[in-house]
């Protein structure tokens, strides 16, 4: 089972981003419930204290839970919380990439401490999060690896490739990297890597 956790900024055109299927549950945060109501995309939990929400009686038909704007959590971390509720096979948070609230953005992606099952996606974007292990990208778009506190790892299939390269926080040598082969192999050895595929917009 997959749940998906639609958040602020929201993508224009979500279904063009991700194939929904009968099976998945999908969870609307905050302000995100009406743009899922403008997409005609079904609403199965909303979570927020919405305040962003101009429109509040679009809750009055939905399974709601209803934060204090005073708390310690966002809006977005209780809706990842209460989707593990629901022990799914992934998680993938839609939207919250980026916007004018670059401060949640920095946020979501500390997340994947708590959710390693997560997957962050919107139009340009896709940010998961690698373990030890070999891994497979297929993409035209740019390939970024960020440290996660660090990492050793080795690359192979990318225009600038890399063997054994320990990777530490804040260490940029990893941005913009492209496959050049049928297909990307990340190697970790050691440790966690984020890797962000981007598209390269025209």
């Amino acid at each position: 089972m997959r749940v998906l956790v639609v958040t602020h900024p929201t993508p224009k055109d979500i279904k063009k981003i991700i194939d929904i299927k009968d099976s998945d549950v999908i969870i609307a945060v905050d302000q995100a419930v009406l743009a899922l109501y403008k997409q005609r995309i079904k609403i199965d939990l909303a979570v927020g204290d919405f305040d962003s929400l101009n429109n509040q009686g679009i809750l009055t038909q939905l399974n709601v839970v209803r934060l204090n704007p005073i708390k310690d959590v966002t809006d977005t971390h209780q809706a990842l919380v209460e989707a593990t509720k629901m022990n799914p096979d992934e998680i993938v948070l839609i939207g919250g990439i980026g916007g004018d609230r670059i401060d949640h953005f920095m946020i979501h992606t500390m997340f994947f401490d708590e959710f390693p099952n997560l997957k962050m996606v919107d139009d340009n974007t896709t940010i998961t999060l690698l373990q030890e292990g070999l891994h497979e990208v297929q993409t035209e778009g740019y390939v970024t690896y960020i440290a996660y506190s660090k990492a050793k790892l080795s690359l192979m299939g990318f225009k600038y490739p890399l063997q054994e390269y320990l990777l530490m926080t804040y260490d940029p040598l990893c941005i913009s990297n492209e496959v050049i082969e049928e297909k990307g192999i990340t190697h970790v050895l050691e440790g966690r890597l984020l890797q962000i595929v981007t598209k390269k917009l025209l």
